[in-house]
């Protein structure tokens, strides 16, 4: 298995060190990209957002830095477990719809609706005195809900045939493997136990007839001279499911100093469960007879072509959690938190095959494999949370929140053996591409009862892209999120109903399918433009006890 830096932007990625022949042209898009994990993989493992929790914390939009008192408190300020002065047990489901907006004539579905736990929490009481200055010391174990991956989007829509270069994935698998120099072995077939996963797509566009070799007076090269006629126009069809998030496993602490400062530290361990399954079809249709660029019919035309793929990717995340919450006066809140990076070592497996109407053995070939050793380590961005809020009477409370996230200060620590990029090539990667992003939350809280509160919130958090939005076309990648939500919650003596919606928009920057440029930036093939957004809707109902 290798990879490199080819497959990214062009004009933006740095380009790894490779033969002369290898650096001809570089390759990449949507359905071409999946030989290893590049580091626009990493950014979206690392986006957060405005996550989960309670739904007391996601109806106020997550700005709880300074407010505390909540099972929330462990994932964001765990300062806030100081404010307690009882024991405190939470259950939090979640029912999610996604949709997509795609910029193409939908296909299939374009949605879909989950079950899931956003958070379960307790916290205990551990030493109350009010005669010393530590005051109280709580302890909090948890588990909340950090990024949601479940989404699913499907579209077509047609390339003319005179509308180069944006044609067939097909021409860029010729360009891949005609420079690659991996020819037919004698028995006219490439070798399906061929490890470098970066060629898959061309071995199986060979295997599958979908490419042919010919030859001229310079040797023999790879075409589809002989499969997709010169006058044949394309349809595009793509289907990408995704599914899987990541859950955080807290274990927190928080100190009560004169019921002025707290103090709180969380350590967290996460789990990341990240499964993506792409299909991407082509139509090859005809007003006319299949011809050569000379005018002389095809006779034996490809009508259609299907390339499946899929995408796994698992493992563990460690980080930690510091925070203060400092009131100055009894109804002003101010608190800062700072979360170290995650440190995830994954696992990374692969799988792809392909169909077409021209194989004589069957449509489908065999499925190419990746399920060897394949750890990646990296580091998510630094995170630092700064927050106040205040109280009116027992009536009502605002919140603010302000996070910063450092996306160019990500780091990858081990790479698969094989693989042809180093540490250096992705940290210049991230220090290029990728700055520190901006998220603004603001929550509300109304009490027009002791016993009722209605809360609402909103939130926006400035992509963390570096260059013009129209250099990352290698895959989608979230430039905006917005937030919105509301709730309410009752107080039932001891125990607490609280209800929220939150609606997350997620805008995404354009992309292309698959593309081959050479070493001027020009597209030697490419697909169109596409864009596809996210629109999130999250129904949660906490119920929770003191005791």
């Amino acid at each position: 298995m290798k990879n490199s830096l080819r497959i990214v932007l062009a004009a933006v990625f740095a380009v790894a060190a490779m033969g002369a022949a290898e650096a001809q042209y570089k390759f990449g898009g949507l359905m071409m990209d999946h030989d290893g994990m590049m580091g626009n993989d990493m950014f979206t493992l690392s986006q957060v957002n405005f996550g989960f929790g309670t739904a007391r914390s996601m109806s106020m939009a997550g700005a709880f830095t300074s407010l505390g008192g909540d099972v929330a408190s462990m994932g964001i300020n765990p300062a806030g477990l100081g404010m307690y002065r009882s024991n405190d047990i939470s259950f939090t489901p979640l029912l999610s719809f996604q949709n997509s907006d795609n910029s193409a004539m939908d296909w299939g579905e374009n949605g879909q609706s989950r079950f899931a736990l956003s958070s379960l929490g307790v916290v205990f009481n551990l030493y109350e005195n009010h005669k010393t200055r530590l005051v109280s010391v709580s302890m909090g174990l948890g588990y909340n809900r950090v990024a949601d991956f479940n989404y699913r989007y499907g579209y077509s829509s047609e390339s003319g045939a005179s509308s180069a270069p944006y044609r067939s994935i097909a021409d860029a698998f010729s360009v891949m493997m005609g420079q690659s120099g991996l020819f037919p072995a004698d028995n006219s077939s490439l070798n399906y136990d061929f490890r470098d996963a970066y060629y898959w797509g061309g071995i199986l566009a060979y295997n599958g007839y979908l490419l042919d070799v010919g030859e001229d007076n310079y040797g023999k090269f790879y075409t589809t001279a002989d499969r997709i006629g010169v006058n044949a126009g394309v349809g595009h069809t793509v289907d990408m499911q995704s599914r899987g998030s990541i859950g955080e496993y807290d274990i927190s602490f928080g100190l009560n100093f004169d019921s002025k400062l707290y103090l709180g530290f969380t350590w967290g361990i996460q789990s990341v469960r990240w499964k993506r399954q792409m299909y991407y079809g082509e139509d090859y249709l005809y007003d006319s007879a299949p011809v050569y660029s000379d005018g002389v019919p095809l006779k034996e035309p490809i009508d259609w072509m299907d390339y499946n793929q899929a995408v796994e990717v698992k493992g563990t995340g460690m980080n930690a959690k510091i925070g203060l919450i400092y009131r100055p006066v009894e109804s002003l809140r101010l608190g800062v938190a700072l979360h170290t990076p995650t440190y995830y070592a994954l696992e990374r497996s692969y799988q792809a095959y392909m169909a077409t109407s021209r194989n004589p053995i069957g449509d489908t070939t065999p499925a190419l494999e990746d399920y060897g050793e394949n750890t990646w380590d990296f580091y998510s961005p630094t995170r630092l949370m700064v927050g106040a809020s205040y109280n009116f009477g027992r009536f009502a409370l605002i919140s603010v929140d302000y996070e910063r996230d450092w996306y160019n200060g990500m780091r990858v620590k081990n790479i698969p053996m094989g693989f042809d990029l180093m540490k250096q090539d992705y940290r210049e990667e991230f220090k290029n591409n990728f700055k520190g992003s901006n998220t603004l939350r603001i929550g509300a809280e109304l009490k027009p009862l002791p016993s009722l509160a209605l809360r609402a919130g909103y939130g926006v958090a400035e992509g963390a892209l570096r260059n013009d939005k129209s250099l990352y076309y290698n895959t989608p990648l979230n430039e905006r999120t917005t937030c919105y939500s509301a709730g309410i919650g009752f107080a039932l003596g001891a125990t607490t109903i609280d209800l929220a919606y939150q609606h997350i928009a997620n805008k995404q920057t354009e992309y292309l399918l698959f593309y081959a440029m050479d070493d001027m930036g020009v597209f030697d093939t490419a697909s169109p433009y596409y864009r596809t957004d996210f629109n999130r809707n999250y129904f949660t109902l906490s119920i929770g006890y003191k005791f």
